[in-house]
């Protein structure tokens, strides 16, 4: 840097960068200054040499100087750094009416260039005021599916779910991030004990074209999405999740889920598993349709269907998958509040009999549902 400036010390961006790099590094001194101010008076538009000159000036105490360059270098550049700086320096000095409007001002920027996930943060740094936040997040553009990432990886979810209907109104649904994220929500939700709203949420999803499974209504006794495997290995709580398993190839089949098995499998294994909304206090039937005869052992004992309903609940492991003349497997939820609702999860299984060899060939599995019983 010094050869450069031996070389062009006229130059203001080699001036600029020599100063900001000796001002990165602790270096106070008024050499600094001095190369600043110059630069400065080169291109008076070069907004970070600005920004250096302002937070020098509040390092030492001078903040209408400070402000002064702050506030012109967020004049003369509207992008994301300046309007950034200028807000913490507010922030700093304890005066929230001129950060809010930078706040604001930064998040109408498109593109951004940069992870809000920083401004954001210092909404709430500044209020809890939930409501005020929303209002200043775009309704347009990827802001509201950012500001609803930032919510879930903060757990606030009451926040989050205000936010939501924006989300999902400024979601493209062609954008695999979007997607992802909304989808993401619905288990958030799971986790934090919401599952009324989880499924709302799903059916909005589905309504959307973000999630190509069914709806859910366990009012009604619908609490599995996709009875059928017409989607699975969804990336979502409710979707039919897919293991990848060595030795077993799985694929969908004409409305049904089928494992190619080919007898180099583990000795046990788990294949597929979903979540299903239930009621509290209520005696519920698993069903489903099993298709075990292109196995090497058509009623081979080893599959079976396992039902946990909450951590640390008892798992109820249901009668073998392939036993004649049996595809129902009861089970009853915890008690609570009248219509609260929790999640049962399902997971179908394989661990090798005694006395047998491994399994090969193909299993079909069809029409899983999970459905109350029914009051005579």
């Amino acid at each position: 840097m010094e050869q450069a400036l031996r070389v062009v010390p006229d130059r203001e961006e080699v001036l600029a960068r020599d100063a900001t790099y000796r001002d990165s590094n602790g270096d106070q001194s008024t050499a600094v200054d001095e190369e600043l101010l110059r630069a400065a008076r080169l291109n008076p538009l070069d907004s970070s040499v600005l920004m250096t000159l302002g937070l020098r000036e509040e390092f030492r105490g001078h903040n209408a100087p400070a402000e002064n360059d702050l506030v012109h270098a967020a004049e003369i550049d509207h992008q994301f750094k300046p309007a950034w700086t200028l807000a913490n320096y507010y922030y700093r000095n304890g005066r929230p009416d001129e950060t809010w409007p930078m706040i604001e001002r930064i998040l109408k920027l498109d593109p951004l260039g940069f992870d809000p996930a920083p401004v954001f943060a210092l909404c709430w740094n500044q209020t809890s005021d939930a409501s005020k936040i929303l209002g200043l997040i775009p309704r347009t553009g990827h802001r509201p599916v950012q500001y609803l990432e930032f919510l879930m990886k903060t757990q606030r979810a009451d926040e989050a779910f205000a936010a939501w209907p924006s989300a999902l109104a400024a979601a493209d649904s062609s954008n695999a991030d979007d997607s992802a994220q909304m989808k993401a929500f619905a288990d958030f939700l799971v986790s934090a004990d919401r599952s009324s709203e989880a499924v709302t949420v799903w059916n909005q999803l589905v309504d959307r074209g973000i999630v190509r499974a069914g709806h859910l209504d366990p009012a009604k006794g619908i609490s599995i999405a996709d009875p059928d495997f017409r989607s699975p290995s969804l990336s979502s709580v409710f979707g039919w999740h897919v293991a990848e398993v060595s030795g077993v190839l799985t694929s969908a089949f004409s409305g049904s889920l089928r494992l190619e098995i080919n007898g180099d499998e583990p000795e046990s294994f788990q294949m597929l598993s979903t979540s299903a909304p239930v009621l509290s206090g209520t005696r519920y039937f698993l069903r489903w349709k099993s298709d075990g005869s292109r196995l090497s052992s058509p009623q081979d004992p080893g599959f079976s269907f396992v039902v946990t309903q909450r951590p640390g609940e008892p798992v109820m492991q249901c009668p073998p998958l392939l036993t004649p003349g049996n595809s129902t497997c009861g089970f009853v939820t915890p008690a609570g509040r009248p219509g609260q609702m929790s999640e049962a999860r399902i997971d179908l299984r394989y661990a090798r009999a005694q006395g047998t060899t491994r399994v090969s060939g193909t299993l079909q599995l069809s029409a899983v549902t999970v459905r109350p019983e029914v009051a005579k």
